[in-house]
């Protein structure tokens, strides 16, 4: 059941990031809490081509992850671990802390898409690697065959599946696209563990 829960607010996070993306393509704030994020509530809102307003982090941002947000009127500062993530220019981003494993590490991770499983790109550590979670709510892993096949142990099916991504010549394959820009994973994922 919890399951079902996080997949429909997965699906309903996703439409209304589509449609903020639309709307909101220059306006930056953060998400306070995991459920300001799952339905797109976005606190201290701004447009960041206003002047006087901006949006950004603290230098160096990689070491504090501190986000600033100015006024003309005020500053305020959101230490890490104070906000879920944030929205900037139609992307969002959410925050995972340091774990003491070696899965991800603390840092902000883009979403690059949100299907059955939710792709991510590092802002600032993760460098040209991919990350993904079970949903928006899930710790972040890295996206490599050791970490899916612990997650996905009882799926052999779709291990087997991915796996044969990964035999092409080039290393990294697990995170091919199709033509429509889509994460390839995410489409077994649908046709086999959702089936």
């Amino acid at each position: 059941m919890k399951k079902i829960i996080l997949s429909f607010f997965s699906i309903l996070f996703l439409t209304q990031l589509i449609s903020a993306q639309k709307k909101d393509s220059c306006y930056a704030g953060v998400y306070l809490t995991k459920e300001d994020f799952l339905n797109n509530i976005i606190s201290y809102k701004i447009n960041t081509g206003a002047k006087g307003y901006k949006f950004g982090f603290a230098v160096p941002a990689d070491w504090t992850f501190e986000i600033k947000i100015i006024t003309p009127d005020t500053s305020m500062k959101f230490k890490a671990g104070s906000v879920y993530g944030y929205y900037e220019c139609g992307q969002v981003f959410r925050y995972s802390p340091e774990r003491h494993e070696l899965y991800a590490p603390e840092d902000f991770y883009k979403i690059e898409e949100a299907g059955n499983l939710i792709i991510y790109t590092s802002e600032f550590v993760g460098g040209n690697e991919y990350f993904y979670s079970l949903d928006l709510t899930s710790p972040i892993h890295r996206l490599k065959m050791k970490n899916l096949e612990e997650d996905f142990k009882n799926d052999p099916e779709f291990l087997r599946a991915v796996k044969c991504l990964n035999r092409q010549e080039e290393p990294g394959d697990i995170v091919e696209r199709d033509a429509e820009g889509h994460f390839i994973i995410n489409k077994i994922y649908q046709k086999i563990v959702k089936k």
